[in-house]
C-alpha cells in the first residue's frame, strides 16, 4: 500500500498589492482539486481597476537615472500617488505538469476583467502553488511630470526616455492545487486499517475500522475540492470496528473519508451516487 496522504490546505499568501483590484477566487484560495489522469478546469476572474496608488519610493526605484535627473526633485518618497492603470499584462506560473493557462502573458486593459482558464489533464500528483503575476502599464502626473509607465518620458530635449512597466501591483499569489492519485492513498498505518462499503454508495455506509488499539476516531469527510463537509467522533475498541456512516445528506460527487485514531490517520475514497 503506498503512504501518500492526501491533505487539504490553504495557505494565505497574498502578494504586496498597491491595487484595488479583485480576483475570484481569491488570492491564496484553495483551487478545485484534480485527479491524475482525469481533465481538469478552473477559472480564475481577474478584476481589473482603472487606478492604483504607489509610494514616492516605489516611483523613483521604477524610474530610469535620466528621468530621475529631471523629475525625481518633484516627488516625495513618502507620498502615495494615484495611478491611471491602462493595462495589465498576467502570467500564470506554478500549474502542476498537465495543466495550462490560457491566461500567460494575456493583456487586460484596466477597468476590465477576465476569466483565466486553467486546464488539462494533471500528470503528476501533489500540491502546487499557483501565483499569477503582472506588469502594468499606466501614468500619474506629479507637479506637471507626467510619468507614462511602460511608455516614454519626453523631457522636451528631443530625446524620449523609456520607462518600465509596474511589476507587482496586480499580482495574486499563494493558490493552491491539491492533484490527487487515486491509488496512491493511505487506507493503513501501525495502527489501523479502513475499509468502506458499499462504494459507490448511495449514502448509508459502513466504515470498517481493524485497530490494534482502543480509542476515539475522528471521522472527516472532504469533498474533492477540499471542503469539509461531515465530521463525527465514535469510540474504537481493539480488532473489528463497524462504524455507521450516513452520506444522504451530502450532494453526489467524489469524496474522501479520513479517520484519526490516537495521531494517526489513513484516507479512503468513494463515490455519492
Amino acid at each position: 500500500m503506498k503512504k501518500t496522504l492526501l491533505t487539504f490546505l490553504s495557505i494565505g499568501v497574498i502578494a504586496a498589492s498597491a491595487s484595488a483590484q479583485t480576483f475570484t477566487p481569491s488570492a491564496g484560495s484553495p483551487l478545485a482539486s484534480g485527479e491524475l489522469g482525469v481533465a481538469y478546469n478552473q477559472t480564475i476572474n481577474a478584476d481589473i481597476p482603472t487606478t492604483a496608488e504607489l509610494t514616492g519610493q516605489q516611483i523613483l526605484d521604477l524610474l530610469p537615472a535620466a528621468v530621475q535627473a529631471i523629475a525625481g526633485a518633484a516627488i516625495n518618497g513618502s507620498t502615495t500617488y494615484p495611478i491611471t492603470v491602462s493595462s495589465t499584462v498576467l502570467t500564470v506560473a506554478g500549474l502542476p505538469t498537465g495543466i495550462t493557462s490560457d491566461c500567460n502573458g494575456c493583456t487586460v486593459n484596466g477597468g476590465a476583467d477576465r476569466d483565466i482558464v486553467l486546464s488539462g489533464t494533471p500528470s503528476a500528483a501533489g500540491v502546487a502553488t499557483v501565483d499569477i503575476t503582472s506588469e502594468t502599464s499606466g501614468e500619474t502626473t506629479i507637479q506637471g511630470f507626467t510619468l507614462p509607465f511602460g511608455g516614454t518620458f519626453d523631457p522636451g530635449i528631443g530625446f524620449p526616455i523609456p520607462i518600465p512597466t509596474i511589476p507587482g501591483v496586480m499580482n495574486a499569489e499563494g493558490y493552491e492545487m491539491n492533484i490527487v492519485d487515486p491509488n496512491g492513498i493511505e487506507e493503513a498505518n501501525e495502527v489501523f486499517s479502513l475499509g468502506f462499503y458499499p462504494n459507490p454508495t448511495e449514502g448509508n455506509a459502513t466504515l470498517d475500522v481493524n485497530s490494534t488499539v482502543a480509542g476515539i476516531a475522528s471521522i472527516e469527510v472532504f469533498s474533492i475540492t477540499g471542503a469539509l463537509v461531515q465530521t463525527s467522533a465514535t469510540n474504537v475498541r481493539l480488532g473489528a470496528n463497524r462504524i455507521n456512516l450516513d452520506l444522504t445528506a451530502v450532494p453526489t460527487g467524489i469524496y474522501m473519508i479520513k479517520a484519526v485514531i490516537n495521531g494517526h490517520q489513513a484516507l479512503v475514497r468513494t463515490q455519492k451516487i
